[in-house]
C-alpha cells in the first residue's frame, strides 16, 4: 500500500529550485579569508571583480548581488559534509535572478512577502531584518529544517 506525504522539504541551501528562467553568473570570492556558504547572500566586492559575503553591518540593499548557488561538484563525498561553501579566492556561482533555497530564521515571512537579512546573514522578515531586500520574495513556507525558497525577482548589481 502506498504512503501519502503531507509535506516536502525545500532542499539544501543554495539549491536552485526551478530552472525555467534562472540567471547564474560566476564570479570570484574576493574575500581574503571568508568562505561563502551555499545559499548565503553575497555583495559585489569593492574592486567590482568578484563577490564577498554580504555583511549587514557594512552593506545595504543596493549592494546585494545575489545568492551563492550550491555547486554540484562539491559533494559531501568529495569535500566532507561540513564543506558546503566556497573557499576564499574560489569561483562562486551566484544566482542573480530566479528561485533558490536558503536558510531562514523563525521570523520567515509569508509566501509572497519580501525578505531581509538579519545581523547573522540569515534570511528573515523585513521587520526584524538589518537589511530589507525589495527584490527578493518568499516562494514557499519554512520547512522543518528552517529553509525557505525565495525568488530574486530582478537583477540588482550584475
Amino acid at each position: 500500500m502506498g504512503k501519502v506525504l503531507s509535506s516536502y522539504q525545500n532542499g539544501f541551501p543554495g539549491a536552485i529550485a526551478r530552472a525555467v528562467d534562472d540567471i547564474v553568473v560566476a564570479m570570484a570570492n574576493r574575500s581574503e579569508t571568508d568562505a561563502i556558504a551555499f545559499g548565503a547572500p553575497v555583495a559585489l566586492s569593492d574592486d567590482k571583480l568578484g563577490v564577498v559575503p554580504f555583511d549587514p553591518a557594512t552593506h545595504k540593499a543596493e549592494n546585494f548581488a545575489g545568492i551563492a548557488v550550491r555547486n554540484p561538484s562539491k559533494t559531501p563525498e568529495t569535500y566532507g559534509s561540513s564543506e558546503a561553501r566556497y573557499a576564499a579566492s574560489e569561483l562562486v556561482d551566484v544566482l542573480v535572478r530566479g528561485h533558490i533555497v536558503v536558510d531562514a530564521d523563525e521570523n520567515a515571512p509569508d509566501i509572497g512577502e519580501p525578505v531581509g537579512i538579519n545581523t547573522d546573514g540569515i534570511f528573515t522578515d523585513t521587520a526584524s531584518a538589518a537589511v530589507a531586500l525589495t527584490n527578493v520574495r518568499v516562494s514557499t513556507d519554512r520547512d522543518s529544517d528552517g529553509r525557505i525558497e525565495v525568488l530574486v525577482t530582478t537583477r540588482n548589481m550584475i
